[in-house]
């Protein structure tokens, strides 16, 4: 067996050599290097693979190259565009950083963007050529463009016009196929381009893609930012949340408002200047400062309120009041569940208290999984897919509107019965917050745990995708939680 061993282990070392060679030197990034950490660390530490060979391709032809060779050999490999989902690889990891494109067509009425960039350059590229145009953007400026479309992708205009990855917003996406063929994928392979939308990866490398531009007039009014208020207010501001959860319901609420209820602890949320644990309701509503404050009156005048609100501002603006959420990145053992609230488990006073409840118990444990826990709800933050619910991968929830996102996590390194205790928790906090609803659950597809049920995500177009995945990617080259048709 030891011979078997060097055998292999020479076999490696051989092809990592001859892969790096097909590319120019400065497409491979040295273990030692500043950029090797910059384009391999993922959000949570467990799922760092340390690669042994990283590759920065800057162009489609040198990304092709690496890929074609990749095809013929065994080697493990996975391709990152800095989304929540912390791609990895034991062998080879390529990063998409270097395909940062930005090209803004006023009269296509497009914009396309390289799936290695952030969302931080498009907004402030985007704002460099003009105010009054915008696309569906996702919200979280250090995240990478590539990795949160794939997931769908969710905006601050997401309850105006869906997710980012609809066909109303994501016009078209060029690919690279695990064999190497490179295609703008809406004319040549739309049923692939449909896979893609909502499957964060495993179909095809996206290095760009082409969104809807659209005018808005709002941009430059919008009135968002943080209102603190002391966690001991928790009915208050269940109360407040559920009575707009109400208005919605009668039709009385504009798809012009958002906002984010965050429970987190006070390292947490340091850098918006608290010194306590708080309750967070971070507002958006783009009809500007007097509809805002009067929508969200409930919470500005809750006593011990504090107001980090502003109005005048932009997509961008808004976009950079999280930017420090990168921060966060490669500090902890991470997991999470993001859960649609939809029909009978919708947003109420009684669940919002029981999810409260559920992570207060999470303070409570005596290991480091009680200060990576957190709670985070995403309220009329989307719509209908407005192309028809089959029209992407996701077949999400009809009338999906607010998210519960619940995250666990330990210090990075912890014995592994301290991250399987920050596994089982999250495990059990559906039934736990939902109690009977729980059979109500969707999943949203956005950093899947290997704990979720793929077939139950997808439904109906489970099959279909298994089909489309053995037909672009029989070998599963390119890995991904749709795993081919048996041979």
């Amino acid at each position: 067996m030891g011979d078997v061993s060097e055998s292999s282990q020479r076999e490696l070392t051989g092809q990592l050599l001859e892969l790096s060679q097909l590319v120019d030197p400065s497409e491979v990034l040295a273990a030692s290097s500043v950029d090797y950490i910059a384009n391999t660390q993922t959000w949570s530490t467990a799922k760092d693979k340390k690669p042994r060979l990283v590759l920065r391709p800057t162009t489609t032809e040198s990304l092709t190259k690496i890929v074609k060779y990749l095809h013929n050999t065994n080697l493990d490999y996975k391709v990152r565009s800095r989304g929540f989902g912390s791609a990895s690889a034991t062998d080879v990891l390529i990063s998409l950083t270097a395909f940062d494109d930005f090209e803004f067509n006023k009269e296509g009425e497009y914009v396309i963007l390289g799936a290695g960039g952030t969302w931080r350059g498009y907004y402030d590229r985007m704002e460099a050529a003009t105010q009054d145009w915008t696309i569906v953007a996702a919200r979280t400026p250090s995240i990478g463009i590539g990795g949160s479309t794939l997931c769908s992708g969710f905006s601050w205009l997401s309850a105006e016009y869906g997710c980012v990855s609809d066909p109303a917003n994501l016009l078209d996406a060029h690919v690279i196929t695990a064999d190497g063929r490179a295609f703008w994928a809406a004319e040549t392979d739309p049923d692939l381009l449909w896979a893609m939308r909502g499957t964060e990866t495993g179909f095809a490398i996206a290095t760009h893609f082409k969104f809807r531009a659209r005018q808005y007039p709002e941009n430059g009014s919008i009135w968002a930012g943080p209102i603190l208020i002391p966690r001991t207010k928790v009915a208050e501001v269940a109360k407040g949340i559920s009575s707009m959860a109400e208005k919605d319901k009668r039709g009385e609420m504009t798809d012009k408002l958002g906002m984010f209820l965050y429970v987190l602890r006070k390292e947490i949320l340091a850098f918006l200047g608290t010194t306590q644990d708080m309750l967070v309701v971070h507002a958006f509503d783009a009809r500007g400062e007097a509809s805002g404050r009067e929508e969200f009156r409930w919470a500005l005048e809750m006593e011990g309120a504090i107001d980090q609100t502003g109005g005048g501002m932009t997509l961008g603006q808004v976009a950079r009041l999280q930017e420090h959420i990168g921060d966060v990145r490669g500090t902890a053992e991470a997991y999470w569940s993001p859960i649609c609230m939809t029909g009978e488990n919708e947003t109420s006073e009684e669940i919002i208290i029981k999810s409260i409840s559920w992570w207060e118990t999470i303070l409570d444990d005596p290991t480091s999984v009680s200060k990576n826990g957190y709670l985070l709800y995403e309220l009329f933050s989307c719509r209908d897919n407005l192309t028809g619910r089959h029209s992407s991968a996701w077949p999400r929830p009809v009338g999906y509107k607010h998210l519960m996102l619940l995250g666990t996590g330990c210090g990075p390194n912890e014995p592994k019965e301290v991250s399987d205790k920050a596994k089982q928790y999250l495990m059990e906090a559906p039934k736990k917050i939902l109690g009977k609803l729980m059979n109500e659950v969707d999943i949203v597809p956005n950093a899947l745990e290997d704990f979720h049920d793929i077939e139950r995500i997808y439904g109906g177009h489970y099959e279909k995708l298994r089909q489309i995945k053995t037909r672009v990617d029989p070998q599963n080259r390119l890995q991904g939680w749709i795993e081919p048709l048996a041979a």
